[in-house]
């Protein structure tokens, strides 16, 4: 850390340990340390605040109006997201209501059986009609016996 090489730097600026030298004497030259490296680390954070803020700027127009409802950026954001949340609602709301008719399903016919004889294929929707007659079962029967 840093306050560890002030220390140090500050220990090798001093004569080197005597005897006669005692441990509140070292102790003492720590918090001298210490203390300065805090006041330069004040001093440092002092010179990072010269800061300053532009003026207010001047609205016009509708910006005048809508800023003296609402002077801050942050009431800005709220209202517009606010609007645009409300808009929304009031679309989802009038869909509820109004909802689109379900549509009917047309029923669906039936096809003829062919005509020639052909007995029609077992995964098609005409097969289910051709069984209906028990003339074009045995035929079907037959089929499978040959």
């Amino acid at each position: 850390p840093e306050w560890t090489v002030s220390l140090i730097s500050h220990l090798h600026q001093q004569p080197k340990l005597t005897s006669t030298m005692t441990f509140a004497n070292l102790g003492r030259t720590a918090l001298f340390a210490t203390r300065r490296q805090a006041a330069a680390a004040a001093a440092s954070q002092q010179a990072k605040r010269r800061m300053g803020s532009a003026a207010a700027p001047e609205w016009t127009g509708i910006d005048k109006v809508v800023r003296g409802y609402f002077p801050k950026d942050e009431q800005m954001v709220v209202a517009i997201s606010g609007g645009y949340l409300g808009l929304f609602l009031l679309y989802k709301i009038k869909s509820a209501i109004s909802g689109s008719p379900e549509e009917v399903a047309a029923p669906v016919v039936a096809a003829a059986p062919a005509s020639s004889g052909d007995i029609p294929d077992v995964d098609s929707e005409e097969f289910g009609a051709f069984l209906e007659s028990e003339e074009n079962v045995m035929k079907f029967v037959a089929s499978i016996e040959k």
